[in-house]
């Protein structure tokens, strides 16, 4: 018994010597992290505001064109544009005046019954018609006493006048037949194509006889005598059929020659 309780004295007395001193120590600890912690200081910057950044530019690729302005009238959508091949006084490629080729600021319009309508500019007067389907066509020039007098024609008239010109009959009278003749034609032969040749000046042609020599290797050049005598008797024949020579004849003797004839217009 009296070793046992040496033991415990011991154990006590070591007990005491140690664990009090953790214990402080601990306390200690605890203490002084409270005292950091509470004197611990911050500083505080202030935030700086930054200027917004500008929107991102949307990609060429998804970029939708605008649709196109919707047209009031037909005016505005079929509108005529000027003929780039119009001349300098303003007519176009058929030789006519009409819309903005017009030379005048103001014009008067021609109405259904014939009379003249008041003198109104030609921006105006484009705008009183419907020019998807007629146009505006000068009659008569400006003068010093009254503006252009002009009329409101339909475009598919027009075009039907402009191909009926084109497509008219040439006049008989302007045209021309060629008589080709050899230096060594003979005398029948000479007379049947001068007869034909009068059927030409009947009909109001014009002849024109060309001397020539078609086939050296098959007949021989006359002598220049006789190739004078051969255009004397041309001429002869031309005057006794009541034709003139229009104009001086041209060419070499005995290469080519060409005499210009016409039926006299004198009764």
């Amino acid at each position: 018994m009296n070793h046992v309780r040496g033991l415990v004295g011991t154990t006590q007395t070591l007990r005491q010597i140690f664990l009090p001193s953790a214990d402080s120590q601990a306390v200690r600890f605890a203490g002084h992290r409270i005292t950091r912690r509470q004197t611990r200081c911050y500083r505080f910057q202030p935030v700086r505001q930054h200027a917004p950044l500008p929107p991102r530019p949307e990609p060429q690729m998804m970029r939708r064109p605008p649709p196109p302005p919707r047209p009031v009238n037909l005016q505005q959508k079929y509108g005529p544009q000027k003929d780039a091949k119009g001349s300098k006084d303003g007519k176009d490629h058929n030789g006519l005046i009409k819309d903005e080729g017009i030379p005048a600021r103001r014009v008067q319009i021609v109405n259904e019954d014939g009379s003249l309508g008041e003198p109104i500019p030609l921006g105006a007067a484009l705008h009183t018609f419907d020019r998807y389907v007629n146009v505006l066509l000068q009659v008569a020039p400006e003068t010093a006493e009254r503006p252009a007098i002009c009329k409101i024609t339909s475009k598919g008239l027009l075009q039907q006048k402009v191909q009926a010109k084109t497509k008219a009959p040439k006049d008989p009278t302007h045209a021309l037949k060629q008589v080709e003749l050899n230096w060594g034609i003979d005398g029948h032969d000479l007379s049947h194509r001068m007869k034909m040749v009068e059927t030409y000046f009947e009909k109001g042609k014009k002849v024109e006889f060309i001397l020539l020599q078609k086939d050296k290797r098959k007949k021989k050049l006359p002598t220049p005598e006789k190739a004078r005598e051969l255009v004397t008797t041309i001429k002869e024949q031309i005057a006794e059929m009541g034709a003139v020579e229009t104009k001086k004849m041209e060419g070499t003797l005995l290469g080519r020659l060409t005499i210009y004839a016409e039926k006299s217009k004198k009764p």
